[in-house]
Formats: C-alpha cells, structure tokens, sequence
C-alpha cells in the first residue's frame, strides 16, 4: 500500500511540474501547461512548418487578413542571410516561453540548427517569436516580421 501512495505522489508531482513549467515536459496529450503550453505548440508547429518549406501554412500563424502579406521566405532569408532553399533545418527547440502580465501577449525563444546547403556549413542559430491576441480567450497571433526585423538605431535620438 505504501507503494502505491508513493507512486500517486510521484505522479501527481510530475503532471504538477509539466503544468508549472508550461509544457515543458511531456504531457502524454493532457491539456496542462496552459497558455505557455499552446505557444509551445504553435511555436513548435511553425518551426515544423518552415523545416519542410510549408511557407503557406507558417504564414497562417499570422492575423487572418496579414497572412496574404507575409513573405516567409524573404523573413528567413533574413534572419538566416541565406536562401530558404540552401538550409536544412536539422532541428530546433524551444527554449523558453514567456507571457506578460496582461497574457495577452507572448513570446517563445528557439534555438535553430541549421545547415548551410552550399558550403555545408552548421550554425546555431536563437531568435524570439513574438504572439499577440486581443482577449484572454482569442487565439494566439504571430508577428513574425517583429520577431525578425533587425532594430534600426534612431539617429535623432541621443545615444
């Protein structure tokens, strides 16, 4: 009997940490982890996506009226200053997700390893997914070009 009751703690304080971390450990299909846990899923999704070139569907990440207008491959070619098509993404992760105090907006970091095609090249490469919803039970939007845009320094501004 003793046994069992350790097993049900242990089990209990597993499902406990995959929801306190936001899905960062399995969670054998459950719903726990709750919002950070659908960016890890989204962000995940996306990244399965741009891996086999479904730049159609990664765009549907975006606002419904904004996925026409989003070119993934030029915002790839950015961040990764190659062609799309020259890079294997070979895997990825999530190394963190995070939502502000309003929960109405997100952010979810990954690390990318990818493989230059033409000189056979690795690199490693983080960059941050930026989400935003207009209510706390709207779905989850992306803003990829945010994500991606270099900062551009205001030269009017005082350094």
């Amino acid at each position: 009997m003793r046994y069992v009751i350790i097993i049900l703690l242990l089990i209990v304080a597993y499902f406990g940490a995959v929801h306190l971390s936001g899905g960062a450990f399995y969670g054998f299909g459950l719903p726990l982890g709750g919002e950070r846990a659908k960016l890890r899923q989204i962000s995940s999704s996306f990244m399965e996506d741009i891996q086999f070139k479904d730049f159609k569907k990664a765009a549907s990440y975006h606002e419904p009226d904004a996925v026409d207008q989003v070119d993934i491959p030029y915002l790839l070619q950015r961040l990764f200053l190659q062609k799309p098509e020259a890079l294997d993404i070979m895997e990825y992760e999530i190394v963190f997700c995070k939502l502000d105090s309003t929960t109405l907006r997100g952010r979810a970091k990954m690390r990318v390893k990818i493989k230059n095609l033409i000189d056979k090249k690795l690199r490693t490469q983080d960059f941050i997914l930026f989400y935003h919803r207009a209510h706390a039970h709207a779905p989850w939007y992306m803003e990829l070009e945010s994500s991606l845009r270099k900062v551009e320094a205001n030269q009017e501004k005082k350094h």
